[in-house]
């Protein structure tokens, strides 16, 4: 049985919002470092010392040694995720408190939480280029 009803309106109809695109990176950036978190446990549940793993320690120190800048793209990305999703959180706890929920403080917020997220990556990944990866001496 077919009833000619009109469907209701899609994402194809919609044009993106910006609420609309920050709720959806906040959403993506959520998954993304849950991603990281439950492989970096599981690499560390496989990285049993036993002498069987040698070509997997082999293989491992390759592609460290010569694709290094995989790793640090993938950790620098890591790092924007996580100020954006740390950022975006706060001013959800903000819309929580009921502060700022007018439509033109929520477009502020947002261009404010962008800011936030790419100064935070941007003092860290300097942090970590100063440090070069090692404790400082004191």
């Amino acid at each position: 049985m077919k009833i000619n009803r009109p469907l209701s309106p899609h994402l194809t109809i919609y044009k993106p919002q910006l609420t609309s695109t920050f709720s959806t990176f906040h959403r993506i950036s959520g998954a993304f470092l849950a991603t990281m978190v439950l492989s970096s446990i599981f690499s560390f549940k496989i990285g049993d010392p036993s002498p069987t793993f040698y070509h997997f320690y082999q293989s491992f120190f390759l592609f460290t040694f010569y694709l290094n800048w995989v790793i640090i793209s993938l950790v620098n990305f890591t790092l924007l995720a996580l100020c954006y999703h740390m950022s975006n959180g706060v001013r959800h706890l903000l819309w929580d408190l009921g502060l700022s929920l007018e439509l033109s403080k929520v477009y502020t917020s947002g261009i404010i939480v962008l800011f936030c997220a790419a100064f935070l990556a941007l003092l860290n990944i300097i942090r970590q280029h100063w440090s070069n990866g090692q404790i400082p001496y004191r």
